[in-house]
């Protein structure tokens, strides 16, 4: 009975892939195939609005990032 109970950590909600809201500095180089000093300088230019959260380093908002691309564009 005990067994039915208990859902595998493959159905439950809080196990599934969520969309993220922001970018990682990794994650925008690749997109805009582009090194590492590039986004950073982007950054500190304020290109994008940027979040530094402590130590895991800056994380960039998707909608507003791609808003600032398609003005570049």
């Amino acid at each position: 009975m005990e067994m039915m109970q208990i859902q595998s950590a493959e159905k439950r909600p809080e196990n599934r892939p969520q969309e993220k809201g922001c970018y990682t500095v990794e994650e925008l180089m690749d997109i805009l195939c582009v090194g590492r000093k590039a986004i950073y300088s982007l950054i500190h230019k304020k290109a994008f609005p940027a979040l530094r959260i402590g130590s895991v380093g800056y994380r960039i908002p998707k909608a507003a990032f791609h808003a600032w691309l398609n003005q570049v564009s």
